[in-house]
């Protein structure tokens, strides 16, 4: 007898939402564990390791990137970046930065819920107000950042100066996290969680972003 066999493709299984859950499920736990511990390992070696690059140049540029993070620095920039897009009819990227300000604001009542005290090795005059976990700055920095990267990738054709740009942004993100530990306002794992949270998020502002657009 003849075996009969049937050539059928296998099914092909989305990875991309499964990343996703993982990430989610990695935020999450995150989270909890900044909850229920004031550090993680290696936070406070990490952070006087930094500390100990010290110098007056550094000091006026970490100062300088704490700035940035001012609501009074940030919000008119935004909302003149807001104002731009939409006299260009771009709508969909308005929604994109405005869902990025709300997850700005959903940080701040993280740090509440996750009630972590600074660390206590500040390297300024005035001793911080609020909460650690996440870092507020860091938060800011990956948010406006990760959009403008993904704007940037839409509107700059040139592939040299696209991938410069981008270089560029990505670099003053991390160097804002960085600058956070230096300052001694917060843990390594304070960034981290921020820089956690707010890649999640942006994967989720850009689906976003691409539903109102193909809307329209």
């Amino acid at each position: 007898m003849e075996g009969f066999g049937i050539n059928r493709p296998l099914p092909r299984i989305p990875i991309r939402p499964y990343i996703l859950g993982i990430g989610v499920l990695a935020t999450l736990t995150m989270y909890i564990l900044a909850w229920a511990y004031p550090t993680f390992p290696g936070d406070e070696d990490a952070l006087m390791r930094i500390q100990a690059l010290r110098s007056g140049s550094l000091d006026d540029m970490a100062i300088w990137f704490a700035n940035l993070g001012l609501l009074w620095v940030f919000m008119p920039a935004s909302v003149a970046l807001m104002g731009c897009l939409a006299l260009a009819r771009r709508y969909a990227d308005v929604v994109m930065i405005i869902g990025g300000l709300a997850v700005i604001g959903i940080g701040q009542v993280l740090k509440t819920l996750v009630n972590r005290p600074r660390p206590e090795y500040y390297l300024v005059d005035t001793v911080p107000s609020g909460l650690s976990f996440p870092s507020g700055h860091s938060l800011l920095a990956v948010m406006m950042g990760g959009v403008l990267i993904y704007l940037v990738g839409l509107w700059v054709r040139p592939l040299l100066l696209r991938r410069a740009i981008q270089a560029g942004l990505i670099l003053l993100v991390i160097v804002m996290g960085v600058s956070r530990v230096y300052l001694g306002v917060h843990w390594p794992s304070d960034v981290i969680g921020a820089y956690v949270f707010g890649v999640m998020a942006l994967v989720g502002l850009i689906g976003l972003r691409n539903a109102v657009a193909t809307a329209r």
